[in-house]
């Protein structure tokens, strides 16, 4: 009797709570705790019917139609709050602090924190306390044979196997301490909600089998139960489409409907039931998988045809990273080629380059139409076209008129103040378009100045770390550069594995801009997840890092080609009617012997790239590299069938 009356006063609880109208970050209103009446009413059916419609009366501006609901649902019962100015800002974060408050409310709203039985060692309320302190935090912790512990201030959640569940060693313990403003990863969260469902005593089973999931080996082992039982249990299923992606953060759209299936699942509220049965993501089916071997056929093909050393393939369906394949050597005769070695890009470091500038735009650090020099704490001006200012938006389009000169922060300023640095085609017209590798030097380091950090600091923190990329301009920068590809050309080595890890940046936002123009060194993996992220019009399994109208500028050209029979636009070129699609967005990159390609369709989320070592230079009738176009011809085909 004691559990019914906890589960029904609970779901009384949440049907009278009330909205809060605090910002994000305030405490809400705490629905009030059930009682004996209450209880007698829900079990007397006396209780009036929640229905989907008066839960859409908390909406907000800015919720997006797949996730609108469960915000909602979220904001009716007071679980997440929105903003001042009517918004929710679904695309921010969940920080660890704001999942555990979230928790906390579920279980003052459910009745679970008045003497319920638990689980845990140590009361949930008591925990929370501990965790939101200030300067506390909480460890999350994968032991064999362990019960939630809570020591010294620190909020220890710790895994305990089900009985017939296979343990992990005592000696690969996995630990990590999160503080309440870090943000969760999707493995954390799984912990987090696991150890919650324990607490009110929800239901744990679950087969524990993660193997229909692509990344299943990346999941961390402390997560690995937590994260079957949250898919299982459909919990996940709201968010996950194909790989889990443990890595990931959790934006606050993607919070409310995990947190609503999470109700729907422990109480079978009907209303949270409805939202979450709607809000399951169909399973990913994967042409590229399905069909792999006759990719890497052709992948096989390309590399002896064309006398690659090595290559590396990603192909990106529907808007996510799908599949890999890899060919040949990455260190000739020594060292077999994986998709996850790096590789020097070359030219295809533009679109980041664009990417970061988009991204500034959006957070209103820069301005396409500013004069340049506005971010030099100069003048510059073609001396020629006085009245034709040179922007960042000339640059992005190659059609800057800048002439060549050094790449140091003194040479670039001296330089084009003097107005020494110009040819004669008028800033900012397609007529005088020359595609100008010193261009986006000055680029990269306008970029830096404008933001007052580096350009790796710029994309780890705008893209990098959030998507799990290791990636810099710099080889010996890499977080991990033991797998790193030679280069070769005409079959000798252009560039060693010990001169790529010589090569240090300096740190100093602005001071160097030689290798803006094709020096990011990347794995044909990670670079997949890019195209991804811009095929998806800025969404990343899930998380929006970049506005859908900064993609599409990046994509905008004139209804003009350029001499070598393109659309330029910003700075990624557009072909149409290219490898049985009606048009494709790409960028090709060649230096020290590699040939690459990047590429992706935009009306079908489609996406394909090719990173190559030691090959023919030659083109194909597209433009792009012969071999590349090869693969190209490959995959999409067989995506289209």
């Amino acid at each position: 009797m004691a559990m019914l009356e906890r589960i029904l006063g609970g779901i009384m609880a949440l049907w009278v709570a009330i909205m809060p109208g605090a910002a994000e970050g305030a405490q809400p209103e705490s629905a009030p705790e059930p009682t004996a009446a209450v209880v007698q009413q829900v079990e007397q059916a006396d209780a009036p019917s929640l229905t989907l419609e008066s839960v859409r009366g908390a909406a907000f501006s800015d919720s997006p139609s797949d996730a609108a609901d469960a915000i909602s649902y979220a904001a009716y019962f007071g679980l997440m709050s929105g903003y001042e100015d009517g918004t929710f800002r679904p695309d921010g974060f969940l920080s660890a602090g704001q999942a555990v408050r979230i928790l906390r409310r579920i279980a003052k709203h459910t009745g679970l924190d008045a003497g319920a039985e638990t689980q845990s060692d140590s009361d949930w309320a008591e925990a929370v306390e501990l965790l939101t302190a200030e300067g506390g935090g909480f460890r999350l912790t994968y032991r064999p044979q362990s019960e939630l512990l809570i020591t010294e201030g620190d909020f220890r959640l710790e895994y305990r196997p089900q009985e017939g569940q296979e343990a992990l060693a005592e000696d690969t313990e996995a630990s990590v301490f999160v503080r309440p403003e870090a943000e969760l990863t999707r493995a954390q969260l799984a912990l987090l909600l696991y150890r919650f469902a324990a607490f009110a005593g929800y239901d744990l089973s679950c087969a524990g089998d993660l193997s229909l999931r692509p990344d299943a080996p990346r999941v961390p082992g402390y997560a690995k139960i937590p994260c079957s039982w949250a898919m299982e249990h459909n919990i996940y299923r709201t968010i996950v489409a194909d790989g889990l992606c443990p890595g990931l953060p959790v934006s606050r759209a993607q919070a409310a409907l995990i947190f609503t299936a999470l109700l729907a699942d422990g109480t079978g509220e009907p209303v949270a039931a409805e939202i979450t049965q709607a809000a399951q993501q169909p399973f990913f089916i994967s042409k590229s998988r399905n069909f792999h071997d006759s990719i890497q056929d052709a992948v096989d093909a390309a590399g002896r045809r064309y006398g690659a050393t090595g290559i590396q393939v990603a192909v990106v369906e529907r808007g996510r990273l799908a599949d890999t394949f890899a060919y040949g050597w990455a260190v000739r005769n020594s060292e077999r080629m994986t998709a996850a070695h790096k590789i020097r890009i070359a030219s295809i470091s533009k679109v980041l380059i664009g990417m970061a500038a988009a991204r500034m735009r959006q957070d209103g650090l820069v301005d396409y139409d500013e004069p340049l020099g506005t971010y030099w704490d100069a003048t510059f001006r073609n001396p020629a076209h006085p009245d034709s200012p040179v922007t960042i938006k000339t640059l992005l389009t190659h059609t800057s008129s800048l002439s060549d000169g050094a790449l140091t922060g003194s040479a670039v300023r001296s330089r084009l103040a003097s107005g020494r640095g110009y040819t004669s085609a008028v800033p900012g017209s397609l007529d005088g378009w020359e595609y100008s590798n010193y261009g986006f030097g000055v680029l990269g380091m306008t970029l830096e100045r404008a933001a007052g950090r580096t350009m790796d600091e710029l994309l780890d923190r705008y893209f990098f770390d959030l998507m799990g990329i290791d990636a810099s301009f710099y080889a010996g920068d890499l977080r991990d550069n033991s797998e790193l590809a030679e280069l070769y050309r005409d079959g000798s080595a252009t560039l060693s594995l010990s001169a790529q890890r010589a090569r240090r940046g300096d740190g100093v936002p602005g001071s160097d801009g030689s290798v803006f123009a094709g020096g990011l060194n990347i794995s044909g993996r990670d670079l997949g997840k890019v195209a991804a992220l811009l095929a998806n019009d800025g969404v990343y399994e899930g998380l929006r890092l970049l506005d859908a109208d900064s993609v599409r500028l990046m994509e905008t050209y004139e209804n003009q080609k350029t001499p070598d029979g393109f659309y330029q636009a910003m700075p990624l070129r557009y072909h149409a009617d290219a490898y049985g699609r009606n048009g494709i967005y790409y960028h090709t990159g060649s230096a020290y012997g590699v040939f690459n390609g990047f590429s992706y369709d935009p009306e079908t989320g489609d996406g394909v790239v090719v990173l190559t070592v030691g090959a023919s230079g030659a083109r194909d009738a597209n433009g792009n590299y012969a071999i590349c176009g090869a693969i190209f011809d490959a995959a999409y085909h067989t995506l289209a069938s």
